[in-house]
C-alpha cells in the first residue's frame, strides 16, 4: 500500500510540475527564453505607444484650431497625463460645452481614473484601454465668454499649456 501511495504521489507531482508550463533544465536555454519574452513585450509596448502617438495627432487634427469667438483648443501636459481641451462657444460667444481628451502615460493611473467614472459634471463619453484614453464632455460650465476662457488658458504656464 505504501508503494502504491508513493508511486501515485510521484505521478501527481510530475503532472503538477509539467502542467505549470515549460521547464528549463539548461540555464542558457532559460536565459534565451526570458530574453525572447522580454523582447516581445518591449515590441508590443513600442507598438502601443506608436498607436497612442498616432491617435493623439488624429485627435488634434479633428479638434481643429482655436477660432476667435467659436472655439478654444488647448493641449495640457501634467505629470502622468496629457490632455486636449476644446471649449465650444454659442453664437453669442458664451461657452456651450467642453470636450476633454485625457491620455495617460501609465496603465495603473489610467485604470484608477477610469474607475472614478464621471467626475462632477464631466461625463465620460468614451474610453479606450489600448490608447489609455478617457474622453469627457461637460455642458455644465460657467457662462463665460470667449475672451475670459482664453485668458484662463493664456495664464497657465507655457510648460503645461499650449493653445492650438
Amino acid at each position: 500500500m505504501k508503494k502504491v501511495t508513493a508511486l501515485l504521489l510521484a505521478v501527481i507531482t510530475l503532472l503538477t510540475v509539467t502542467a505549470c508550463g515549460k521547464i528549463y533544465f539548461d540555464e542558457e536555454e532559460y536565459k534565451e527564453a526570458v530574453s525572447e519574452s522580454e523582447s516581445e513585450a518591449a515590441a508590443e509596448s513600442e507598438k502601443q505607444e506608436e498607436e497612442i502617438s498616432e491617435n493623439k495627432s488624429e485627435t488634434e487634427d479633428e479638434l481643429g484650431k482655436t477660432t476667435k469667438g467659436k472655439q478654444i483648443v488647448a493641449k495640457l501636459v501634467y505629470g502622468d497625463m496629457m490632455q486636449y481641451e476644446k471649449v465650444v462657444f454659442d453664437k453669442k460667444g458664451i461657452a456651450e460645452y467642453k470636450l476633454i481628451y485625457k491620455y495617460f502615460f501609465t496603465d495603473g493611473y489610467y485604470d484608477m481614473v477610469k474607475g472614478y467614472g464621471d467626475v462632477g459634471s464631466d461625463k465620460v463619453i468614451k474610453t479606450d484601454d489600448n490608447l489609455r484614453l478617457i474622453v469627457y464632455k461637460t455642458k455644465d460650465i460657467l457662462n463665460l465668454d470667449y475672451d475670459t476662457f482664453l485668458n484662463v488658458y493664456q495664464r497657465k504656464s507655457e510648460d503645461i499649456c499650449t493653445i492650438i
